[in-house]
């Protein structure tokens, strides 16, 4: 059984879109960065609705949200989950309370099978979202695997936290990492620097541009440092516009700096400087 998200001749022969996103794991708040990212990049004219991406754990999250524009108000009914939870169905309940059986074009997540430890990049046009979501965000020992099929996988951060490598071509490739940089420790230091790396290959693959789009201290401030953290649903709520403040900043510097290097960023479209 074979899920791979683009074959990479079908990938080598898509017309590049204008914008892919790649959205990486990071728990509860991890979602409401996302979610943040989304409504920043929107302002700021991108169609975040109609890109392409690829999700993993709270990332999958993401791209159900983005796709059917779906904002934090969305998933303020949720309500903390003590933890450890191996309850059977929790992540497939609550995603399908939000998702219901939807499905989604240009839409990859990632998930780990047991007991081969392979990471799978999976369609959501093949299968629903809320099961994509429930596999993708079963972290060890935390939540329960849950099944596609016959083969139980669990947390696609397992094996990569945001698979940038495998985004189809763009003009501009954004990824959003709730926890990726010096703030976050060893674990965000690691993140950050595999995700650059992944972008360089891709960079390398579909000669488009790219944009990382990660927390600054308040927000990391604003979660604190317990264990726990990222998986609490009520700190996720209270820290979303945190979040929102910080995205719109850095859009503020960073778009600007993307006009200078000749990506042309103009009602949404995004065109490259011509390359000799």
């Amino acid at each position: 059984m074979a899920h791979t998200a683009i074959d990479l001749r079908e990938r080598a022969q898509r017309p590049p879109a204008p914008l892919a996103m790649v959205y990486g794991g990071g728990g509860a708040v991890g979602i409401a960065w996302h979610l943040a990212v989304i409504a920043g990049l929107t302002e700021s004219g991108f169609d975040c609705a109609a890109a392409p991406s690829i999700g993993t754990s709270a990332g999958s999250w993401a791209c159900g949200a983005a796709r059917y524009g779906l904002g934090m108000e969305a998933f303020m009914g949720f309500e903390s989950v003590e933890l450890p939870n191996r309850r059977a169905g929790l992540l497939y309940e609550m995603a399908h309370s939000v998702f219901g059986d939807a499905r989604a074009q240009d839409v990859w997540v990632s998930a780990v099978a047991l007991p081969t430890m392979r990471r799978h990049l999976f369609s959501a046009q093949d299968h629903d979202l809320a099961h994509l979501i429930a596999a993708s965000s079963a972290v060890p020992g935390v939540f329960s695997p849950h099944q596609i099929r016959s083969t139980s996988f669990v947390d696609g951060g397992v094996r990569s936290m945001a698979s940038a490598e495998d985004a189809p071509p763009a003009r501009l490739l954004i990824a959003s990492l709730p926890i990726a940089g010096p703030l976050f420790g060893p674990v965000g230091r690691a993140m950050e620097r595999r995700t650059r790396n992944a972008l360089n290959r891709w960079r390398r693959g579909c000669d488009g541009s790219t944009m990382v789009l990660r927390p600054g201290r308040r927000f990391v401030e604003a979660v604190g440092a317990k264990p726990n953290a990222l998986m609490d649903v009520a700190l996720a709520k209270s820290v979303y516009p945190v979040a929102l403040d910080t995205v719109r900043r850095r859009l503020d510097s960073r778009l600007p700096q993307l006009e200078r290097q000749g990506v042309r960023l103009t009602a949404g479209l995004i065109t490259q400087p011509t390359r000799g």
